[in-house]
């Protein structure tokens, strides 16, 4: 359908353009050094940038996108004005740049920038007398007054302040054909030089209409520079440009009509992804598929992205172009594509952004000095490279769709290897048309107005101007070729605009396909939804990540934690209550035709826009005369004309948007808002962290494995590392490393000097000290030193690089409960903050410092095993304590007692305690969470070796952890179950020194070995004759379902299985309590009674039953699990190890779960003749029901594979 447009007198938002603005030389302030170029004064006056003006722009103003006049000036002439004369190249030079508002919407500016001959005689006179002053300056520069002055006029800090003198100067530096003497270059004499000085034409649009307003603006340039007159005055077009063309319709195209000709516009539809008109190509072939995939990944996970490039269009092409494939997501923080001089303080953004700045010629990556890289992926656009931070992880199913992409490019033979990109032509717009005839016939084959007849025809005229013109005779041909090359590369570029993105958006809509599943809606209105946001979880991360692939979890683990993510699900808990974003409503669309080839939807996507720019759906109303006073208007070839104000003035003033306004108040309000946004998410974060750990603390209370690890534990602490390197990078003076938060570290450990020995040295601390300095190969202090931390990190390994070890640093605090603690001690140090931070970072303000410090120091209330868990090849010294019972400590002295210490990354291997001594101090490979101890004493040293041992601590001397592993029980023969080794399992009790008041604990301690207590109650015949049989069935119950919960976690989001299984409360302490139930009077053994005892008997019974004649009238037959059960009993008691009878107890019940045997061996102890003889009638072995039940419950348990620890199946080989 075909049909004319109009807007006169409509709302801004309605139209095509926003504003028209000229920048240039303002000849009535003249010329004026531009400060925030950072230029060299040792460069000819020709050279360096000056100060550029808003000349004109209209509208005045515009409702909703108010007119920021610096910022545009900024933006439309980044590196100032800059002179030339004719000896020099004077193309015009083409880029755009985009402005953020504060409601979040974005408006985008084009800009065409020439050179114009200077006719002003007082900038001719000031360029004059500057090149003088230079000339006689350079050639004086061997004298020491001019050599101090020199110097003393050149700038010398390497402050961030310098960056742009490291990075900008003006184009007319790297022009060819410059002369290469300075003094031939400063010279400039208008007797003989014409002096020409840059000037921008700017269109502002709401949407990205590129090349649309790229043809606009070079039709309007061509018109200035050409020696006929155009048809209208220049006001005509720029008037119907800014009120009389209107926003294409959602799914239609638009033809306008500029100086020269026509040209068309489109819009995607409702269903289509939003219009992109960067071309997408280029930006692969400028970086590479690979690189550009990683560009995305570190976009995505919002880490911080500088793009560096001479040309601010390349900037703008990858910015655009990486941001238009985050469909369904949008970047949420700072985007300045192109910034410069005077917004250079915006690099020391605490927060993520995504920022270009144009790199000086030649300069390299190490000339620039960025406050903080940790989080940086720095992109060097020019030379096809992408620095990206440590530990990033792949975007998921990297390789196939690299792979994938490759095809793309290949099938529109676009180049996708690095660097090799298409070069558009000098003029890219549709050049005039000399006939009008021609014209028309170009507007009916857009409009698809011609037949077949009528297009043979058009054809033919072409190929016969092409063959028949020559050089100068054939200019019409030419052009009419000119303009269908264009408009079929115009046409390839958006089909592979829409491909390219489509490859993305189908990745997203597969790896999100389900994510409504997961949407929280709790909230019954949105006002309350509002009021408790920061309370609420909004999205079940976890059961999103459980059916996630394992390889893509790292990926996704740490993309779900971002605020484009946050931001993307609460729009769709807001959708509840009011009307969906319209990318919401487009992804949950596409959702609905996820069962579509994903080819289809290529196809269908490129033949919509081929529909709309081959066959014109709208036309704007044609320029026209506009009523101008007489005399105006008039054309001067080579001179953009002031133009007449009346006739473009509309609208009024508004607010405009202060993170580009570089004025001094600004900027320090900018920065005020940082550090109130650090403040914020530190509040978040560790509220976060604290609510997630507290929330796996409440469905794992009493089951073990409270701590959260994997994953989930892995994505939050690295947030918090990245918060803290952003906050200690904030305000920086000068860059001192990769990591601002090492350099710190280092400063204030250089400023302390050598450690001093600690204050509690007398007593056993003391010895511990001096003992580990000895042994260990580093220098060791009380753990709770901020400077020997960061000594042991630094001698952790070779390896790790500044940002690692300030990591390490983070984990291990954090671990030791002492990160809110040591940060307030290295922020004591005032002297040494205020040489390394400016005045307004966030370090040194107080009152906001405080309040962070306040925030970490919540992180207390819980335990982090992060730096064990991470760092598993380092060596650890550990301190091993043997309590014994007070009232017989002295037998301590007659055993030679050894342990084995063992975690979840291995065993120490056994290490002899001499004798008369409680304590030994070894140093081993890091051992993990530590899980279980062996005890033992020598057999060989007597019946009076015995002791009665109540527990054994063991101190990670490093991390500060204390694990303590209850025995109760006696060691040594005839005593006891004469057990000579024992299998303790142990508990986490205290990270840290117990007299800090400043840290304490709030996690529950996970279950430790069955105490004294517990074994006296069972080893009491009057309590086991009076246990109560529902307990002891609903004991089973719990401990077979904590095993069972245990196996269905996620693999990194398991606890100690050991602790499930032989701890108290697990399934050997169940189980014993089962069989003890209803246990006549101990008359059939001599001493105390152990189930072992029985067992055993039962066993003998069953191997003796022909012989005894106890198997008659029984139902028991002899069988494979019966050969089972005497084959692992008597396994068990021939093994090397004395570990007693309430070991091989403990044993038969693991090796009979892991075997998926003790289902089948209970219902044999039942029916064995021994059993009627040893329990009572009512006792539950012999209730036929309650061991069916038992062995049901049991066989819920054979669908895992249960893994033992090496030392609890040591020296039995089954």
């Amino acid at each position: 359908m075909n049909g004319s447009a109009a807007v006169t007198g409509g709302p801004a938002s309605c139209r095509f353009a926003h504003y028209f603005v000229v920048c240039g030389v303002d000849t009535e302030t003249g010329l004026e050094p531009d400060d925030g170029a950072g230029e060299n004064f040792e460069q000819s006056p020709i050279r360096r940038s000056f100060k550029s003006k808003v000349l004109v722009h209209h509208p005045e103003s515009t409702d909703r996108h108010p007119f920021n006049k610096d910022a545009i000036n900024m933006l439309c002439m980044p590196r100032g004005l800059s002179f030339c004369t004719q000896a020099e190249r004077l193309d015009p030079r083409f880029h755009s740049f985009t402005i953020a508002f504060d409601d979040g919407t974005r408006s985008y500016g084009f800009v065409h920038t020439f050179y114009e001959e200077v006719t002003s005689p007082q900038i001719i006179t000031a360029m004059q007398t500057l090149c003088q002053m230079h000339h006689v300056e350079h050639h004086s520069s061997s004298s020491p007054s001019s050599s101090s002055s020199s110097s003393a006029s050149s700038p010398s800090t390497c402050s961030m302040d310098s960056l742009a003198s490291s990075l900008e100067e003006s184009d007319a530096e790297s022009l060819p054909g410059a002369p290469g003497c300075l003094g031939c270059v400063g010279t400039f004499d208008p007797t003989r030089d014409t002096l020409y000085v840059s000037k921008a034409l700017c269109l502002i649009t709401p949407l990205p209409f590129l090349q649309a307003s790229q043809r606009f603006l070079a039709q309007l340039h061509q018109a200035v520079t050409s020696q006929t007159a155009p048809p209208l005055p220049l006001e005509s077009y720029i008037h119907n440009i800014l009120y009389e063309v209107p926003l294409p319709p959602p799914g239609r195209s638009l033809r306008f009509h500029g100086v020269q000709g026509p040209i068309v516009c489109q819009r995607p539809g409702p269903g289509e992804l939003p219009l992109a008109d960067y071309p997408l190509g280029e930006a692969f072939s400028l970086l590479g598929v690979e690189n550009m995939v990683k560009l995305l990944t570190c976009v995505l996970l919002e880490t911080q992205v500088l793009l560096c490039s001479q040309d601010y269009q390349r900037l703008m092409t990858v910015a655009e172009g990486i941001t238009t494939l985050l469909f369904p997501f949008q970047w949420q923080h700072i985007y300045l594509p192109i910034i410069s001089g005077p917004l250079h303080h915006l690099l020391h953004a605490p927060v993520p952004f995504l920022m270009g700045i144009q790199r000086k010629d030649g300069a390299q990556r190490s000339s620039l000095h960025l406050p903080h890289e940790a989080n940086l992926c720095f992109v060097d656009i020019d030379k096809h490279c992408v620095e990206y931070p440590e530990d990033i992880p792949q975007f998921p199913d990297q390789t196939e769709l690299i792979q994938e992409l490759n095809e793309v490019l290949l099938r529109f033979e676009h180049p996708a290897q690095v660097g090799l990109t298409t070069k558009p032509s000098a003029s890219p717009d549709s050049p005039r048309l000399s006939s009008l005839v021609l014209e028309d016939l170009m507007e009916d084959r857009q409009n698809g107005n011609l037949g077949g007849e009528e297009l043979e025809v058009l054809e033919r005229l072409q190929a016969l101007a092409r063959r028949c013109g020559g050089e100068k005779g054939s200019e019409g041909g030419k052009t009419l070729g000119l303009a269908f090359e264009e408009e079929e590369e115009e046409l390839k570029a958006a089909k592979l605009n829409v491909q390219l993105r489509e490859v993305f958006a189908t990745r997203f809509t597969a790896m999100f396909g389900r994510y409504e599943e997961f949407v929280i809606h709790g909230a019954l209105d949105l006002e309350s939804w509002l009021n408790n946001r920061e309370g609420t979880f909004s999205f079940d991360k976890g059961s999103f990540l459980a059916v996630q692939p394992a390889a893509h979890r790292n990926f996704l683990s740490r993309f779900l934690e971002t605020s484009m993510f946050s931001s993307f699900v609460d729009g769709k808990v807001i959708s509840c209550w009011a009307d969906r974003e319209p990318l919401q409503q487009l992804f949950d669309s596409r959702l609905q035709r996820i069962s579509l080839n994903p080819f289809c939807l290529f196809v269908i996507a490129a033949q919509a826009v081929e529909r709309r720019l081959l066959k014109v759906d709208h036309m704007a109303i044609h320029p026209h005369l506009l009523d101008m006073r007489i005399g105006q208007g008039r054309h001067h070839p080579g001179y953009f004309p002031k133009l007449q104000a009346d006739v473009l003035e509309q609208a009024r003033n508004l607010h405009q948007s202060r993170l580009l306004d570089p004025s001094p108040q600004a900027v320090t309000h900018t920065h005020r808002e940082f550090v109130d946004g650090l403040l914020n998410e530190c509040r978040l974060k560790t509220k976060r962290m604290l609510m997630e750990r507290m929330e796996k603390e409440n469905v794992e209370l009493g089951h073990g494995g409270a701590s959260i690890s994997g994953l989930q534990e892995n994505t939050l602490i690295y947030g918090l590392c990245d918060l803290l390197e952003r906050t200690w990078g904030h305000g920086l003076q000068m860059k001192q490393g990769k990591s601002a938060l090492w350099s710190h570290l280092v400063h204030h450990q250089a400023a302390q000097g050598k450690m001093e020995a600690p204050a509690e040295s007398p007593g056993t601390q003391n010895k511990l000290f001096i003992y580990l300095s000895e042994y260990c190969s580093f220098p060791l202090c009380a753990h709770a030193d901020l400077c020997c931390s960061c000594r042991f990190v630094q001698t952790m390994s070779d390896g790790l690089s500044e940002v690692a070890q300030a990591r390490a640093w983070i984990h291990l605090a954090l671990e030791k409960k002492m990160l809110s603690q040591h940060l307030k001690e290295l922020l004591t140090h005032q002297e040494l903050l205020r040489q390394l931070y400016k005045p307004h970072a966030f370090l040194l303000c107080e009152e906001e410092r405080e309040q962070f410090l306040f925030h970490l120091l919540s992180l207390n209330t819980v335990d982090y095993l992060c730096f064990t868990r991470v760092f598993t090849s380092i060596c650890i010294p550990y301190r091993v304590v043997i309590i014994p019972m007070k009232k017989l400590s002295i037998a301590m002295a007659t055993v030679s007692p050894w342990v084995c210490v063992s975690g979840e990354l291995g065993d120490s291997g056994v290490i002899q305690i001499p004798k008369n001594t409680q304590e030994i101090f070894f140093q081993c490979k890091n051992l993990g969470r530590l899980s279980t101890l062996q005890l033992g004493v020598q057999e060989t040293t007597g019946l009076l070796a015995k002791c009665l041992v109540d527990s054994v601590m063991v101190y990670n001397e490093i991390t500060g952890h204390t694990y303590r592993f209850p025995c109760g029980r006696w060691l040594g023969k005839g005593v006891g179950d004469g057990s000579l080794e024992r299998v303790l399992v142990g508990q986490l009790v205290s990270p840290g020194v117990e007299e800090d008041a400043g840290r304490w604990t709030g996690t529950p301690p996970e279950l430790a070995s069955p105490s004294q207590s517990v074994r006296a109650v069972l080893g009491s015949l009057g309590s086991r004759s009076r246990m109560d049989s529902l307990e002891v069935q609903e004991d089973m119950r719990e401990a077979a379902n904590n095993l069972v919960k245990h196996f269905h976690k996620p693999e990194q989001e398991r606890g100690n299985l050991t602790v499930l299984l032989c701890g108290e409360g697990g399934l050997v302490l169940a189980l014993e309590k089962f069989l003890l139930h209803g246990f006549k009077s101990g008359r059939l053994f001599q001493r105390n009674v152990f189930v072992w005892d029985f067992v055993e008997k039962a066993v003998v019974s069953m191997e003796t039953a022909d012989q005894m004649g106890d198997l008659h009238g029984s139902t028991l037959t002899k069988g494979p699990p019966c050969d089972s059960l005497c084959h692992y009993i008597n396994a068990i008691n021939g093994s090397p190890r004395n570990i007693g009878k309430e070991g091989k107890f403990q044993l038969f019940v693991c090796l009979g779960i892991r075997d998926r045997l003790l289902s089948q061996w209970l219902p044999l102890l039942a029916e064995c003749s021994l059993t009627a003889r040893t329990y009572e009638d009512g006792a539950l072995l012999r209730d036929r029901a309650a061991v069916h039940s038992l062995c049901r419950i049991l066989q819920t348990l054979h669908e895992f594979s249960i893994t033992l620890e090496a030392a609890l199946i040591k020296g039995v080989d089954l």
